[in-house]
């Protein structure tokens, strides 16, 4: 290895200790290799993994304008590049497009050539199943990668693929901690991996499982059919594109148990929770026993029958004693509002009157 290309290398193992200088050590890789810019890429990346995942200075301006008008969608060198870099093979663009084809390129011409990068290299490489790419790309000055240039580029692969293998062993353990954490004040909690797997579970949330719930084949499981049905359509979820801490709204399951009340499951995006750049870490799942912690009334309707929050907020007032006109000036809403509301609980509850609603009330505190 060349010798300004080890030193380059060299600060690529420092970054995995301190994630803060991932940018600068990969400004110093890409001018070892004459790039103008390289980026770790996992394999079906969504917005949140982007956003976090270790890039040099100069993909900044380019990387968040290929986010922003979502260019990764039915990009050329992703439909055609990703088989070959599955393989662990070292692509460049000439693998990809011929000139004459990439004159007609719509990602080729509006999203590379207006920020000067006509040349692409990546390097794919594998870490516990996952598929990962190291992405480079070059000025027009620079011209485009060789196939001499892939074969520099490939001895790096293993280096790429232990830099990524260590940068997420010290992120499962910065999450670990969060989990002992959540174990002391008595939250049980479950870490999710990018692939729903359960990556660990605290001493609490260990504890809970047994015939009602268990762990199968690395992946949370229920019994009861319609509760396994809503716990992994919360997991589904989380897994989804752009999921990140800003565009997802909490999630819940419940998990029927024989003999108690069910478990509910609220499950938190990790993005921005741990230092994890290479977004192993995908999801929280915080569980509440209730045996041990009931639910407010409120709660416990909007999840016994589907309820928004303010229609639950207007159940208990009216479940209560409360009239309309007096629960709709307590809850800060119009009556007209207040009505609508109360048509929808009617409908979500099958009852009909306040009557039938307190009765309700009662009954669902048994459910849930």
């Amino acid at each position: 290895m060349e010798e300004r290309i080890e030193k380059a290398v060299n600060g690529c193992y420092e970054a995995v200790i301190a994630p803060e200088t991932w940018p600068d050590a990969l400004h110093k890789l890409s001018r070892a290799v004459d790039a103008a810019c390289t980026m770790f890429y996992p394999k079906d990346a969504d917005k949140a993994a982007l956003e976090k995942v270790p890039a040099s200075h100069d993909y900044t301006d380019f990387l968040d304008h290929y986010i922003k008008h979502r260019w990764y969608e039915g990009h050329y060198r992703g439909e055609r590049g990703w088989p070959l870099l599955s393989r662990g093979c070292v692509v460049i663009e000439h693998d990809l497009a011929t000139d004459e084809e990439r004159r007609r390129l719509r990602h080729y011409n509006e999203l590379y050539l207006p920020f000067d990068f006509y040349g692409f290299a990546a390097v794919g490489y594998r870490v516990e199943g996952r598929i990962w790419a190291v992405s480079m790309l070059r000025y027009g000055s620079q011209g485009h990668f060789t196939r001499d240039d892939a074969v520099r580029l490939s001895g790096l692969k293993p280096h790429f693929a232990r830099m990524t293998a260590l940068s997420e062993k010290l992120a499962m353990r910065q999450a670990s901690t969060g989990l002992d954490v959540l174990d002391r004040i008595g939250c049980p909690a479950l870490l999710l991996d990018w692939r729903g797997a359960v990556a660990r579970a605290n001493t609490r949330a260990e504890a809970l499982l047994g015939p009602d719930l268990a762990i199968r084949g690395g992946k949370l499981a229920a019994a009861d059919r319609s509760s396994n049905n809503d716990l992994q359509a919360l997991i589904r979820s989380l897994l989804a594109r752009d999921v990140s801490l800003s565009t997802c709204l909490p999630g819940s399951a419940l998990v029927r148990r024989l003999g108690k009340r069910p478990l509910l499951f609220e499950a938190l995006p990790v993005a921005g929770l741990f230092a994890d750049v290479f977004h192993r870490s995908r999801a929280l799942l915080l569980v509440t026993d209730l045996d041990r912690q009931p639910l407010p009334d409120e709660v416990r309707l909007r999840l016994a029958f589907g309820l928004t929050p303010a229609e639950s907020r207007l159940a208990v007032a009216l479940a209560a004693g409360e009239g309309l006109k007096r629960a709709a000036d307590s809850l800060g809403v119009s009556y007209e509002t207040a009505r609508a509301q109360l048509k929808s609980v009617f409908d979500k509850t099958d009852t009909r009157r306040q009557a039938e609603l307190a009765a309700l009330l009662g009954r669902a505190g048994s459910r849930v």
